[in-house]
């Protein structure tokens, strides 16, 4: 049985993610919050869903962060996802992602 249909029977559609930000990302979107995504959502589609909710709040700041290849350290329950799947790293119902913008000042 496919994971989407498995959540749809179980009325649980939507998977929910735990995504936690730093720095100038955490200043724009705030520290902490959830995101609903499809069941078979990967970490890319995290990143797209993030790009959407920026564009919305009126914040364009942010958009390279959140392109096809992010100069970002991404964490799924505290693996980075270059060891996993990278961008194609599988989200699951209730994973935390931290996100690492690059360090700036001097």
């Amino acid at each position: 049985m496919s994971l989407k249909l498995e959540c749809y029977l179980k009325g649980d559609w939507l998977l929910k993610v735990k995504v936690r930000v730093f720095g100038r990302l955490a200043e724009v979107l705030g520290r902490e919050f959830e995101v609903e995504l499809e069941p078979d959502a990967r970490v890319k589609d995290l990143l797209a869903k993030l790009r959407k909710i920026e564009q919305k709040i009126g914040e364009n700041s942010l958009i390279p962060y959140f392109k096809d290849d992010p100069q970002f350290i991404i964490l799924v329950n505290g693996f980075n996802i270059q060891t996993l799947k990278k961008l194609n790293t599988e989200l699951r119902n209730g994973d935390t992602i931290i996100l690492f913008p690059p360090v700036e000042g001097g």
